[in-house]
């Protein structure tokens, strides 16, 4: 038996809380580590709230696509529609001065024009855009005013209105509705854009036409430069048009001149013959003459069958005589 005097022995039981701590340890790690993963496949695993999220967003791309569908056939039935409409020419718009701007390419045709034209394989139809002069009624009161009323202007301006038109215009000024201008390269329609005011009402709807069909314009504008240049560099390696002078007349060679080239094959192909022409005379066909029929098979030999005295096919009954 121990005494009581002796102390107890430690080291065992110092063992056994090592022990106990190691333990807990590994089972919080453990615990850590089975939360981490039920963590990880909540996160793979999307909750109800993101499926309905993603079934929205999915609808929302349905929606967006076909919204795109009929927006590209509203376009396309549009352009039918506009190529098909031509019971005038309509006006773009007009300025401060009063002149009408014309697109001539979006009035009833395709915009690289038909194509049957001259100029289909240029891909363009008139690449240009046409500005006539102001009315006879839009000059008077707008364009010529009374003295007292251009007095009046020219105090506030230093400059009369006919003045201010053509100091604005340039040198293509237009006064009356007989004279015409163009405007042939987008630089310069850029141009008319940016002089356009929108603070008036006329000039603002002007500068909408013109901004919503700015790329097509340009677009056949490059097309009518592309297809003048290509002609001028014929010109230029061609030789000169040749002249053969005769005692009586002089012969000038039409092949120099672009417009002569082109020929009315619409005419032709439609009626058979030019509107300057007259028609040709129909033949009608004369009753009680016989006309030869070709056999279908051409190959084998025709069989003729036999006729009377007087070259007649005999009939049913004839045919048991012998002629």
């Amino acid at each position: 038996m121990d005494s009581e005097d002796e102390e107890p022995h430690q080291g065992r039981s110092l063992r056994r809380a090592n022990d106990r701590a190691t333990a807990r340890k590994k089972k919080q790690e453990e615990e850590k580590e089975r939360k981490g993963k039920a963590l990880a496949e909540k996160a793979k695993k999307p909750s109800k709230q993101e499926k309905q999220y993603d079934k929205l967003l999915k609808k929302i791309e349905e929606v967006k696509e076909r919204i795109k569908e009929y927006e590209e056939e509203v376009h396309t039935l549009e352009n039918d529609l506009r190529e098909a409409d031509c019971p005038r020419t309509r006006v773009l718009g007009k300025d401060r001065f009063w002149n009408r701007y014309y697109w001539f390419e979006r009035n009833a045709m395709p915009y690289a024009g038909m194509p049957d034209s001259s100029t289909a394989n240029a891909e363009y139809a008139n690449g240009c855009i046409w500005v006539q002069g102001p009315d006879d009624l839009e000059r008077q009161g707008f364009i010529e005013l009374s003295p007292d009323e251009n007095e009046q202007y020219r105090r506030a301006f230093q400059m009369t209105v006919p003045n201010r038109k053509m100091f604005e215009e340039g040198d293509t000024h237009v006064f009356t509705a007989r004279q015409w201008g163009y405007y042939d390269d987008p630089d310069s329609l850029d141009m008319l854009i940016g002089w356009l005011d929108v603070r008036g009402v006329r000039e603002v709807k002007l500068r909408k036409e013109l901004q919503s069909q700015r790329e097509k314009i340009g677009t056949h504008m490059k097309k009518r430069q592309e297809y003048l240049s290509m002609d001028d560099k014929k010109s230029e390696a061609s030789e000169p048009t040749t002249r053969v002078s005769t005692r009586t007349k002089t012969y000038v060679d039409p092949t120099g001149h672009r417009c002569l080239q082109w020929k009315n094959n619409t005419a032709i192909t439609e009626i058979g013959h030019l509107h300057c022409e007259p028609k040709p005379p129909t033949y009608k066909k004369q009753k009680g003459v016989a006309q030869v029929k070709k056999p279908l098979i051409e190959d084998e030999p025709r069989q003729t069958r036999a006729t009377n005295r007087q070259g007649k096919v005999p009939t049913r009954q004839g045919s048991r005589y012998k002629f």
